[in-house]
């Protein structure tokens, strides 16, 4: 009859801390935007490498459970964005190009509303576009990603507490041919508009929040981390901003989905250095969650994955010596800036531009050919690209969100290379993602084996109460 007994207090233990498990009052949704396992393992390299002063601290890749996500669409084994961000958002597989429904274009119900209308406080944030095809799949259902009107137009209707982004891209509904104004419908349904840094504190007035960069001439992002700070807005300070908000507003608990969308952007560009700096940024976004989680430790629960992998990005590389990721700490520009910046010095050399001129540039910019040696067939091969320039015979290469002139390509190809990183493609590739989580109800995601990224909302979804 004792064992019987210790037997049953056993069993209700054990259900009673499933139960408790399941159910976290706080959770945080990480989603890197072309984040695969050759990018957090670059992070983790570089960490290593450098010996940086945060290796001490825990990162995400060092949460206790850990998994590989499966990324293929409806209609695809390479994913877009809008695909994969409704898989994650709604656990149900799409077309490539359509947001928040199915295959047959049924609306589906993202796990950001369903734990709206179980009174919980819900901030969708992004370094890109608010209506980006990742974000806006937790708040929108259209046929096509495209349809940036409606979409800014369905964040009014969602009513979640912040949305937070660099801005929309078709406000006014010009693109869309129809003309309307979004903004006025935000504030008519009670949204206050801040932007850039004085969102840093959120006015715990104000009903509803919607946050957006100063800088509305560059809508794509809030600006990429190895650029510098451009004085508005960064994921980090985006994470702690809305903590602070929603903790005070909402003793049920929240829901935060935060996106490092540029992560995607710089794997587009195959531009190491650029994607170092946005995963520095991502990194330090989930940290902001772990100091809530360590006060908060039985209440919190941590998930990170990502849409899809972009760039194909390996460690090691032919004619590499293997990953040499110090090399990164020398760049001080985007692949973006430097081909800009590239293209002014030859217009304003015009033919009397030399390669000393670039090559100088090149050192100040990457430390490509002066702290990072470089052979002379290397440097033959760029001065000949610099003739193609010079003489209109180089072909530019075009990317998702920038196009590249042939020598600034060749130029970050041998960086790379430097660095002892290889990239397959300029585009999405159908790599599987990783998996991290830490808090309660973290064990629901252990044991899941080859995850399919539908089932991410599917686990959320049951801890809802």
């Amino acid at each position: 009859m004792k064992n019987l007994r210790n037997l049953l207090v056993s069993i209700m233990l054990l259900v009673c801390a499933t139960a408790w498990a399941a159910t976290p009052k706080y959770i945080f949704y990480f989603i890197g935007d072309g984040m695969g396992l050759g990018q957090v393992q670059a992070l983790r390299t570089y960490f290593k490498t450098v010996n940086d002063s945060l290796a001490p601290l825990v990162h995400f890749y060092d949460f206790p459970v850990a998994g590989i996500v499966a990324t293929y669409s409806a209609d695809s084994d390479i994913t877009d964005s809008a695909a994969a961000g409704t898989a994650l958002a709604c656990g149900g597989k799409t077309r490539n190009g359509m947001i928040g429904m199915n295959a047959d274009t049924v609306a589906l119900t993202s796990v950001a509303k369903k734990m709206k209308a179980a009174g919980r406080g819900v901030a969708v944030m992004s370094s890109v576009c608010i209506d980006d095809a990742t974000p806006a799949a937790f708040y929108a259902s259209r046929p096509s990603r495209h349809d940036y009107y409606a979409i800014a137009r369905q964040g009014v209707a969602s009513g979640f507490d912040i949305l937070a982004g660099a801005y929309f891209r078709d406000p006014y509904g010009v693109r869309a041919h129809t003309p309307g104004n979004v903004f006025a419908e935000y504030e008519a349904a009670g949204y206050t508009l801040v932007r850039g840094r004085d969102g840093y504190t959120l006015p715990q007035e104000a009903s509803r929040v919607l946050w957006l960069d100063n800088d509305t001439t560059t809508e794509n992002c809030i600006g990429y981390a190895i650029d510098g700070d451009n004085g508005d807005m960064t994921l980090p300070c985006m994470v702690r901003a809305g903590i602070e908000y929603l903790y005070k507003r909402y003793p049920r608990g929240f829901f935060m989905m935060a996106e490092g969308g540029a992560i995607d952007h710089m794997g587009h560009s195959n531009d190491p250095s650029g994607l170092l700096g946005e995963m520095l940024q991502f990194d330090a976004a989930v940290r902001e969650a772990y100091e809530f989680y360590k006060r908060h430790p039985r209440e919190t629960l941590i998930i990170i994955t990502a849409d899809h992998e972009t760039g194909g990005l390996a460690l090691g590389v032919e004619g590499s010596r293997g990953p040499a990721l110090d090399n990164l700490q020398y760049a001080h520009r985007s692949k973006g800036e430097f081909s800009n910046a590239l293209r002014e010095l030859l217009k304003s050399k015009g033919s009397k531009v030399q390669w000393r001129d670039v090559r100088q540039f090149m050192e100040e910019s990457l430390g490509l050919g002066s702290v990072i040696a470089i052979t002379p067939g290397e440097e033959g091969a760029l001065m000949v690209a610099l003739q193609d320039v010079i003489d209109s015979r180089g072909k530019d290469v075009k990317t998702l969100y920038a196009n590249f002139d042939h020598l600034t390509n060749l130029i970050y190809t041998l960086y790379s290379c430097k660095c002892g990183l290889g990239w397959t493609t300029y585009s999405h590739s159908g790599n599987p993602v990783p998996f991290f989580a830490i808090g309660a109800g973290a064990e629901r995601f252990e044991n899941q084996g080859w995850m399919e990224n539908t089932a991410i909302p599917h686990i959320l979804g049951g801890m809802i109460k």
